[in-house]
């Protein structure tokens, strides 16, 4: 019931939204993506403990554009674009041990969530800046159904080989989380390559850290503060003029021999085929995670929760990747490299496979 209260309140949300005019006169970058992660997506590192299991689904499109939405979440004054998404997330965390029924105290509590997702880009092409905005509603906790679903996952892969400790995780929560996160490029840039540091601040009922880091991307791709996945478009969003321009815009027009203007640019803001490779490191502080402590508006008692002292503060990750793209389509994989915020021994990662299509 809780389940399908989520989707209800998703389908009435989306509905409301889209039914208001939208606050621009042109079309935004459309795209759907599904993306799955799992330690199972990786030749290294291959454990099922902490983050082990996601399914995301997304949909990038005007018809989230509208007033409200528009005015509640962070973004520039000024863009030459805006792009509105809405997705709906499944995540599952577990301890290593799967074969342990009892609680095991030695480890990280067993945590399901599930949530939806509102999100805007704004992005300034000629000044090479973007401000991304993410609000999350959901639940966490057996009403997210996260044991169910890795055990149906482990059922189809993995020789039938379930958690049996789902039965102790952390209680039913509130998931009402928000994050912003900027990004800007810098001059150091080339005809096939960029670099781009970011910033994000994330705070909610689940999650308060903020971290800093570096991207580096070196191929054949879309701009990156064009259209925000870089996916091709059948009809691609018109970018206006502009004035001023950063350092990096003025040497990556340059270097690739670009105009100023929509139609000379347009060849290299949506390009056929693409294929580039990425990666990025981040640094940053843990102040709360309430995937092992528990949300902070809790519905009911937690079998076992991790304490404040128990979490390690200090984030590192190390991120890289391979995108490419024929006509439309667009595959993505990525892995991810994290310190272990909960026993502070050992690295642990996990990958993603996600799967693009332009609108």
């Amino acid at each position: 019931m809780r389940f399908n209260l989520v989707f209800i309140l998703l389908a009435f949300l989306t509905c409301q939204l889209s039914a208001q005019s939208d606050s621009l006169n042109k079309p935004q970058s459309e795209y759907l993506i599904l993306s799955s992660q799992n330690d199972f997506y990786q030749y290294w590192m291959q454990s099922d403990r902490n983050f082990t299991n996601g399914i995301h689904l997304t949909w990038a499109s005007h018809h989230f554009n509208n007033k409200v939405m528009d005015k509640l979440l962070v973004g520039l004054k000024n863009p030459t674009q805006k792009e509105f998404s809405l997705g709906i997330g499944q995540d599952m965390h577990t301890p290593e041990d799967a074969s342990k029924s009892e609680v095991d105290s030695t480890d990280r509590p067993y945590a399901g969530l599930l949530y939806a997702t509102y999100k805007k880009v704004t992005s300034d092409y000629w000044r090479t800046i973007r401000i991304e905005s993410n609000i999350y509603v959901g639940v966490q906790g057996p009403a997210a159904f996260g044991g169910q679903t890795q055990n149906f996952m482990h059922s189809l892969f993995l020789e039938n080989k379930d958690f049996e400790g789902w039965h102790n995780q952390i209680g039913n929560g509130l998931i009402l989380d928000a994050d912003v996160s900027v990004h800007k490029m810098l001059p150091f840039v080339g005809k096939l390559y960029e670099t781009n540091v970011f910033a994000k601040l994330h705070v909610g009922t689940i999650y308060n850290y903020a971290l800093t880091g570096v991207q580096f991307k070196f191929g054949k791709f879309n701009d990156t503060y064009y259209s925000k996945e870089g996916v091709r478009q059948k009809k691609p969003p018109y970018l206006h003029e502009g004035e001023k321009m950063s350092k990096a815009r003025k040497k990556l027009m340059k270097k690739r021999g670009l105009g100023n203007t929509f139609q000379s640019l347009l060849p290299s803001l949506n390009e056929v085929k693409q294929i580039y490779f990425f990666t990025e490191f981040h640094v940053g502080g843990l102040a709360y995670d309430g995937t092992a402590q528990g949300s902070l508006i809790q519905f009911e008692s937690s079998p076992y929760v991790l304490t404040q002292d128990a979490i390690q503060p200090l984030i590192l990750n190390w991120v890289y990747g391979v995108n490419f793209n024929i006509k439309r389509w667009m595959f993505r994989y990525y892995r991810v490299v994290e310190n272990d915020s909960f026993r502070n021994k050992n690295l642990f990662g996990w990958g993603e496979i996600s799967l693009y299509y332009g609108l």
